[in-house]
């Protein structure tokens, strides 16, 4: 599965590793998820599994890796991984390597193995697969850099990792915090003008609506966990009459 690269498309954090869980997200048609590798339970047997999960139900699975380690991103790609995500780039060479991890020479120094689940064993042009590079920016010194960041051509996505810019800012946590607003305005401005998709995490229709109009066309509902966790808890309240 393959969204348009100008159309909107929406996914969810995963953290929880589950067959079942990924079935069901999947079925209610998201066009992604992404599988969570620096804070999630995954390795790489069950990183197998929910990727296989995923492209049944023809949906996106890509692949939050713990950093830059090219073994780390090799594996992934190689279970079929249809996108990484870099978390915590600092410059423009983390994050110009980060793409080059995604790539096979002469563009980028990702190993070649044919005979893997992504190339089906042998018996699929693996080389011929676009991979996603998503990389998210959640560091006041790469936005410092952000210019020259927006100029790799590799770079598919830049993901606005607004909880680490909170901390980042010294609001920790406070999604509201006009200078947290602020900043995120100016990341979405500088992509738009860079004709870079970017992405965030929105927690309502309004918000949805408002980040929409600004240029980002690429939205995570939430984490696997806390989705739970509410629909639980809302379930159990409304039977037992609690607020």
């Amino acid at each position: 599965m393959n969204y348009n690269e100008n159309s909107e498309s929406h996914g969810i954090w995963r953290i929880i590793p589950s067959m079942t869980l990924t079935d069901i997200i999947a079925q209610s048609k998201y066009d992604f998820q992404i599988l969570d590798c620096e804070h999630g339970a995954y390795d790489f047997h069950t990183l197998e599994q929910d990727i296989r999960i995923c492209h049944l139900n023809k949906s996106l699975a890509y692949v939050r890796v713990s950093g830059l380690d090219k073994v780390e991103v090799q594996r992934c790609l190689d279970l079929g991984a249809d996108g990484i995500v870099f978390p915590q780039l600092n410059n423009y060479e983390d994050f110009n390597l980060a793409t080059k991890m995604t790539q096979y020479a002469p563009k980028g120094i990702r190993g070649f193995n044919p005979f893997v689940s992504a190339g089906k064993y042998g018996y699929e042009n693996i080389s011929e697969k676009k991979i996603k590079c998503i990389a998210i920016i959640e560091t006041l010194n790469a936005i410092t850099e952000l210019d020259r960041i927006l100029s790799i051509l590799e770079l598919d996505i830049l993901y606005i990792g607004v909880y680490d810019l909170s901390a980042q800012l010294d609001c920790i946590g406070i999604m509201d915090s006009p200078k947290l607003l602020m900043l995120m305005d100016e990341i979405i401005e500088k992509c738009r003008k860079a004709s870079k998709q970017v992405g965030l995490m929105v927690n309502s229709i309004e918000d949805q609506k408002k980040y929409k109009n600004k240029g980002v066309n690429v939205f995570v509902h939430s984490v696997d966990s806390y989705v739970l966790k509410t629909t639980f808890k809302n379930t159990l309240n409304n039977f037992k009459g609690d607020n």
